[in-house]
């Protein structure tokens, strides 16, 4: 997989060019016989090497779980050596928060919210604002049980609970109305 992420793609043409080229070598790994899901595996015990892994196919769904897998990796380390793992829970927290945005169907457009949040240019999903206070930890459907545990230790209960996609819809809805006029252009990448 190319250095280049999603994450940090800046504008519409530089994520459809990123789109395109992510596409096209998960089709080629394939036609290889070597999925980076397989690949990720043989990073069990390694979670920088997967973290990176997992942060090269962002968004994809299944790659901000294995993130998520990585980062509690970490911090478990950190937290076994008794050192400060504030850091990994931020980056845990922001992640989950980021994972937020995406919504699992797009009504308007009649497909997977995933097309939605991969058309949307990285940069500029990072920097929808948010804080702890009012987007909360509840929602966060990527945080678990324990991470919630860890969160609630490092920073109280905040004042509201809410998702990135309900704190920032109008970003959601141009992007999907973007994705609708494409579709009825025939354009599907």
């Amino acid at each position: 997989m190319s250095k280049n992420r999603w994450l940090e793609t800046k504008n519409d043409q530089e994520s459809k060019f990123l789109s395109t080229q992510f596409w096209k070598a998960l089709k080629d790994d394939l036609d290889a016989g070597d999925f980076w899901s397989d690949r990720i595996k043989k990073y069990r015990d390694e979670p920088k090497k997967r973290l990176n892994e997992a942060l090269d196919h962002l968004p994809l769904p299944a790659a901000f779980r294995e993130a998520a897998i990585s980062i509690r990796a970490l911090i478990r380390e950190r937290r076994k050596s008794n050192e400060s793992y504030e850091e990994e829970l931020t980056f845990l927290y922001w992640l989950a928060a980021l994972h937020s945005f995406m919504i699992p169907f797009a009504k308007d457009l009649n497909e997977p919210g995933y097309n939605v949040m991969e058309s949307i240019p990285g940069k500029k999903l990072k920097s929808l604002p948010f804080d702890y206070k009012s987007l909360g930890y509840k929602k966060l459907e990527l945080l678990n049980k324990t991470d919630c545990k860890w969160i609630k230790e490092q920073w109280r209960e905040p004042k509201n609970h809410s998702t990135l996609n309900e704190m920032h819809r109008e970003l959601w809805n141009e992007y999907e109305r973007k994705l609708i006029a494409k579709r009825k252009q025939g354009i599907y990448f």
